[in-house]
């Protein structure tokens, strides 16, 4: 609301002098010597509706400076309401009483102090989450990196040293990618998705699953059209795996526009016999939402092998990240201020567009995991599910043939690469 108002204001002043400047028009003085009491009298209005006190260059003051109030509120809240205290208060207590305990049970007290600063430190990375963009624009010490937040061009380099983050592909090289059908089956298979917030829960469930998988999903609609859905899930290894949904895999997504992922889904689009030129729906949580933006942005792929009408991501950094030209793909991007995840392309949401909608919520879970958890993105999806928000209505209303009908689902296993 508050950049509501800065733009109005902002709007509001360009027209006063819009306005102010019609007293000068030539017009006026020359019509000043046939009527001067009516030229001056058109003077004084022309001025008054630029600068009395109800004008419209007070009407923008006022509403600039209710901006910047408002945004001070919004900082409070960030700074002072959603302070840890309460697991910054544990652990000066467990400071407080560590030496005491520390002769009876050593290894209780190391225990419960490892316990309590990882919560802190899982709750201070959501507090300072919302200030990470403005943080490493201004003081990452990469000028290389800096230039590409400042241009929000897609990340290309490391904030601290500079180095390219494509060198994460030469140490953990990726694969071609590959596919095999899954023998698990999710106990929403074959059935409609029914809403966005829903697909997005299906996401969490093949988060969950003992296997690398993502699902494709074929939907026969009333209209005698069929449609393709493609759930893919984030990561799920802190390292280096033999599947594409590892940190290593999340870092060349950011960097490379082809990854192993990337690679594997073209392969199960195949395996499924997914047609050319069919209308799909990619929905992606995390990595899956980074890799879901990488196929929408590849003309190869969208517009040649699929036609990607509509793309859903939650909880990925794709601020950066454009869909192929000419494409026509709708874009929406939820994102929680407080998943530090969101925020480490280092650029805020991308503008909003009739084409591309970033929502914003606050949800400080205290902890990495459960703040980032697709399952809490879903529920705040399918709360959005009556806003009447009109970009939001228009960019649903385009999802529903894709949300209902008859539906047959694949899953599939994912590799870096064929076994052996």
């Amino acid at each position: 609301m508050a950049q509501v108002w800065a733009d109005t204001a902002k709007s509001l002043g360009g027209q006063a002098i819009s306005v102010a400047s019609l007293a000068a028009e030539p017009c006026v003085a020359t019509n000043a010597v046939f009527d001067p009491i009516g030229a001056g009298r058109a003077e004084m209005s022309i001025l008054a509706a630029a600068a009395i006190p109800h004008g419209l260059a007070a009407m923008s003051a006022k509403l600039a400076a209710d901006g910047v109030a408002l945004e001070g509120v919004v900082l409070k809240e960030e700074l002072v309401d959603d302070f840890p205290i309460r697991e910054l208060a544990a652990f000066d207590g467990w400071l407080a009483t560590a030496a005491f305990r520390l002769p009876f049970d050593p290894r209780g007290v190391w225990r419960d102090g490892n316990a309590r600063l990882s919560a802190l430190g899982g709750a201070g990375i959501g507090y300072l989450s919302p200030f990470l963009e403005p943080a490493l624009a201004l003081l990452a010490p990469s000028a290389r990196f800096r230039s590409d937040v400042a241009a929000a061009r897609t990340l290309r380099v490391d904030p601290v040293l500079g180095l390219p983050l494509s060198l994460v592909s030469g140490a953990a090289p990726e694969g071609p990618g590959y596919v095999t059908a899954s023998p698990l089956r999710p106990r929403w298979a074959d059935s409609a998705i029914g809403s966005v917030g829903s697909a997005m829960r299906r996401v969490s469930d093949l988060e969950h699953m003992p296997t690398a998988d993502l699902a494709v999903e074929r939907v026969a609609g009333a209209d005698g059209m069929t449609r393709w859905v493609v759930e893919l899930p984030g990561m799920r290894h802190m390292g280096v795996s033999a599947d594409p949904e590892d940190l290593s895999g999340a870092v060349s997504a950011m960097a490379l526009p082809a990854t192993a992922y990337t690679r594997s889904v073209v392969k199960a689009l195949d395996a499924a016999g997914v047609p050319r030129g069919a209308p799909v729906l990619l929905v992606g949580h995390s990595q899956g939402g980074i890799v879901a933006m990488d196929l929408a942005g590849d003309p190869a792929f969208n517009g040649e092998r699929v036609q990607v009408t509509h793309v859903v991501v939650a909880g990925s950094p794709i601020s950066s990240k454009q869909v192929a030209p000419g494409s026509d793909t709708k874009v929406v991007s939820v994102e929680n201020v407080n998943d530090v995840v969101t925020h480490l392309d280092a650029v805020d949401a991308a503008p909003v567009t009739p084409q591309r909608l970033t929502y914003q919520f606050s949800a400080d879970g205290h902890d990495v995991v459960r703040t980032h958890d697709a399952a809490r993105y879903a529920r705040r999806i399918e709360a959005l599910g009556d806003s009447p928000n009109p970009l939001w209505r228009g960019f649903a209303d385009g999802l529903a043939p894709y949300l209902r009908g008859a539906t047959r689902t694949i899953v599939f296993n994912l590799a870096d690469a064929p076994p052996n």
